[in-house]
C-alpha cells in the first residue's frame, strides 16, 4: 500500500494558507429538477485549527464554519439569502426538519453544531425572520436525543427549536407508505413523510463494521423502523441507495431532501459503530449531493487510515449509489475548500454595511467599536485571538437600522499580541484586525 504523506493528509483536512478555493458550480443529480447529465458535484468542505480544543467544541469558530459554508455553497455573501437558495418556496409555515445521528452518544452530530445550523436557517427573510419553532431537530427516540446532550422540545415558544423523537407521542411510523428494502419491508418516520416540507441530512464521520462508513446516506437508517440485519448485508449495498431513492421517490413533496450535511469535527477511522471518536479533523462538510458528501467523507476517513497504515475503504454503497437505477448524485466531486475563515490578513470577509471602526487601536485597557446596521436583526460582536478561539462575546442582540457603539473593556489580563473583532450582522460576517498593548 501507498503510504499518504503528511502533506497529501493537509490536502484534505485543510491545515495551512488561509482562504477560499472555489470550483465551477454545478448541481446535484439527486435534485430531479436538474438535469441527470452533470458530471460532477460542488462538496464544501471547511476546516477551522480553533473549532474545537481537546473534547471541547468552540460554538462561535464553528458557527463561523457553517455560515461560509452555505454561504460558499450558495454563492451568494449573505446567510439568510444563502439558506433561502436551498429551500425553494419556502414561506413563513414551511417545516424544516434536521435528522441527526444519535445512535452512539459518545460520537453524535453535536448539539452545537447544529444549533450553529439553527442559527443560520433563523436568518431566512420569509416575509418575517424565519421562526426557529419551524425547525424540527429529530432522530430515533427521544431517549437517545437527550443521551447525546439534545433537549427535547416540550414548550411553545417561537424562539425555540423543537427537538424530538419519532416515539414523541402523535407521531411513529407511517404505515401508509412502505419501502421495500433488501426484501425487508419498512415504514418511515411520520417526521419525515408527514411533517416536513425540508430536510436537512445531519450525519457523522464514522467507520461502521458492517455498513463500511456512517455518513449521510446510512444516517437514513435512523428514519425507519427496525433496520436489521438484512440491510447491512454486503455493507449495506444495495440497501442503502434502495432505501435513499424510495425516499426520494415515495414521500411526497418529492425530493424534500435539501442538504447533506457531515459532522466532521470529531471522527472515527476504524472501528464503529460503537465507541468514540480517535481523530479530530475539525471540519465540516457540506453538499446538495449526498453521493458526493459521503465520497468526500470516505476520503477523509481514508487519509487519516493511511496516516495509520491501515487499507482504504471503499464502499458499494457509495458507488452503487451513483449508478442507475439509483442515480442518487455523482461519484465526481468540484471540491470548495474554506480553511480557517475569518482569522488572518488573507481571511476571507463578507461585505457587511460598511462602517466597522475601533478607537483607539492600539488598544491598551478599553475602546469604542462604531458599526452600523442597515435592517433591524440579530447582531453579535466577538473578540477572536489569532488561533480562531473567541475569547470573549463583546455584544449579543436585536438592533434597529442605524449607527451603533459598543465599549469595549480589555479584561484584566488578555495577552498583548493581535486578536480579530469579529461582527455579525444583517446576515453576513465582518472581521477587523485590532492589537492590544495593555
Amino acid at each position: 500500500m501507498k503510504d499518504v504523506s503528511r502533506r497529501d493528509f493537509l490536502k484534505y483536512v485543510g491545515v495551512g494558507a488561509l482562504g477560499l478555493v472555489v470550483k465551477p458550480r454545478l448541481l446535484s443529480a439527486f435534485d430531479q429538477e436538474s438535469s441527470p447529465a452533470l458530471d460532477a458535484s460542488d462538496v464544501v468542505q471547511c476546516f477551522h485549527d480553533g473549532a474545537t480544543s481537546g473534547s471541547t467544541i468552540n460554538e462561535p469558530v464553528v458557527q463561523m464554519m457553517v455560515d461560509e459554508s452555505i454561504m460558499a455553497l450558495a454563492g451568494i455573501h449573505n446567510v439568510g439569502e444563502a439558506w433561502k437558495t436551498i429551500f425553494p418556496g419556502i414561506t413563513d409555515t414551511s417545516i424544516i426538519g434536521i435528522k441527526v445521528n444519535c445512535i452512539n452518544s459518545s460520537h453524535k452530530t453535536n448539539p452545537a453544531v447544529v444549533n450553529c445550523i439553527c442559527n443560520g436557517l433563523a436568518q431566512m427573510n420569509v416575509g418575517t425572520l424565519f421562526k426557529k419553532n419551524n425547525i424540527i431537530v429529530w432522530d430515533r427516540t427521544n431517549g437517545e436525543l437527550t443521551s447525546c446532550g439534545y433537549t427535547r422540545y416540550t414548550g411553545s415558544d417561537p424562539d425555540t427549536v423543537r427537538c424530538f423523537g419519532t416515539d414523541e407521542s402523535g407521531y411513529g411510523y407511517d404505515s401508509g407508505i412502505t419501502f421495500n428494502v433488501n426484501g425487508s419491508t419498512q415504514h418511515p418516520s411520520k417526521i419525515l413523510s408527514q411533517t416536513v416540507d425540508y430536510l436537512i441530512d445531519a450525519a457523522v464521520l464514522r467507520t461502521h463494521g458492517s455498513g463500511v462508513v456512517t455518513l449521510n446516506m446510512k444516517n437514513h437508517y435512523g428514519s425507519v423502523n427496525s433496520p436489521g440485519s438484512l440491510q447491512h448485508n454486503s455493507g449495506c449495498s444495495p440497501a442503502i441507495p434502495s432505501l435513499m431513492q424510495q425516499i426520494r421517490d415515495l414521500i411526497t413533496p418529492n425530493n424534500i431532501q435539501k442538504l447533506f450535511f457531515i459532522d466532521g469535527l470529531f471522527g472515527m477511522y476504524n472501528g464503529g459503530p460503537g465507541g468514540s471518536p480517535n481523530f479530530n479533523p475539525k471540519l465540516i462538510l457540506m453538499s446538495k449531493d449526498p453521493v458526493a458528501c459521503d465520497k468526500q467523507g470516505q476520503n477523509v476517513i481514508n487519509v487519516e487510515r493511511a496516516l495509520h497504515s491501515l487499507p482504504p475503504l471503499d464502499a458499494d454503497q457509495i458507488k452503487v449509489a451513483a449508478d442507475p437505477p439509483y442515480s442518487l448524485g455523482s461519484l465526481d466531486i468540484n471540491l470548495i475548500e474554506l480553511n480557517n475563515v475569518g482569522v488572518g490578513d488573507a481571511g476571507r470577509s463578507v461585505p457587511g454595511d460598511g462602517l466597522f471602526e475601533v478607537a483607539p487601536d492600539p488598544v491598551r485597557d478599553r475602546a469604542t467599536v462604531t458599526f452600523a446596521v442597515s435592517r433591524r436583526g440579530p447582531v453579535s460582536l466577538e473578540l477572536v485571538d489569532a488561533a480562531g478561539r473567541t475569547g470573549a462575546r463583546l455584544f449579543a442582540g436585536t438592533l434597529p437600522k442605524g449607527r451603533h457603539h459598543v465599549d469595549w473593556r480589555a479584561e484584566r489580563g488578555l495577552a498583548r499580541g493581535t486578536y480579530f473583532l469579529r461582527l455579525n450582522r444583517a446576515g453576513a460576517t465582518n472581521v477587523r484586525k485590532v492589537t492590544v498593548v495593555n
